[in-house]
This record gives structure tokens, C-alpha cells and sequence, in this order.
């Protein structure tokens, strides 16, 4: 462990870093770290403080996350409809969709030959992937399309 490289990530100075670790082990009464020339590391009691709160920083941090990606407007489920094995020749721009919204989830429904916009015009697919027309269309009830990748609702 290192308080340098802690400072660093946080944006503070390594002395920041230990003044306030020093305020915390003189609110709790006891050493959170074991300190030697070499080496720096939890003591029993930090590491069980550790233990106890690690689960609230990550429901915190995921929280977080949830509210940038909703207020991106990144969550939620994109329904894309594909005639055929199209969904394998488009597979770069569902990665790329992906990527770029890690919290939407992608969900394939397969298009009839006979009635191809049916599904579209009902609102039942947000895009879908015509082999007629090589653009990928989205429906007029979703949000339209961003740089070629569709929004998720």
C-alpha cells in the first residue's frame, strides 16, 4: 500500500492522505495501518473496517454509476430486429453499442420476411437491420439514433 499512489488517484497530496488517516484512527481510538520503513498495510482493525464497510462503498459507487448512466440517458433495453443471421454481420456496431452504454442491455427479435416493418411501426423494435435498405432504421416511437449507434430507451 501506498500513500503516494493513493494521493495521486484522489488528487491530493500524500501528506493529505495521512492527515486524514491519522484524524480517522484518532476518532476510532487505534492504528488502522501497520507502518514500517518498507512497508505499509492494514492492521487487524483496519482490516476489518475494511471488511465491514467494502460492501457499502460498492452499493454507493454502483449508485452512482446507475444515476450518470440514467442521466445519460445509457440504461435500459434496445430491441433490435434482424432478418436472418444479419445480427453476425453487424456484430462491430452491436459491440461498438455496447461499449459505449455498458449498462443497456440488447435483446434480438427475429423479423418476418412477409411483413418486415411490421414490428417497427408497432413499436415493438427500438431499430432494425433490413437487408433491402443497409441502413439501420429506428422507429419513429423510440429515440432516434447517435452516431450511427441507437440510443437505448
Amino acid at each position: 500500500m501506498h500513500f503516494s499512489r493513493t494521493a495521486e488517484r484522489l488528487g491530493i497530496s500524500p501528506a493529505r492522505v495521512s492527515q486524514t488517516i491519522k484524524k480517522q484512527e484518532r476518532r476510532i481510538g487505534a492504528p488502522l495501518f501497520d507502518r514500517t520503513t518498507r512497508v505499509v498495510r492494514l492492521s487487524p482493525l483496519g482490516e476489518q473496517l475494511y471488511q465491514a464497510l467494502k460492501g457499502g462503498y460498492r452499493q454507493i459507487m454502483q449508485g452512482v454509476a446507475t444515476a450518470q448512466a440514467t442521466a445519460d440517458g445509457t440504461t435500459g433495453t434496445l430491441t433490435l430486429g434482424t432478418l436472418g443471421p444479419q445480427s453476425t454481420q453487424i456484430k462491430n456496431v452491436l459491440d461498438l453499442f455496447l461499449a459505449r452504454h455498458p449498462n443497456a442491455r440488447l435483446h434480438y427479435r427475429e423479423i418476418q420476411p412477409a411483413s418486415p416493418l411490421d414490428l417497427l411501426k408497432s413499436g415493438e423494435l427500438d431499430v432494425e437491420r433490413d437487408p433491402t435498405h443497409p441502413r439501420i432504421r429506428p422507429s419513429s416511437r423510440r429515440r432516434p439514433a447517435t452516431d450511427g449507434v441507437a440510443t437505448p430507451r
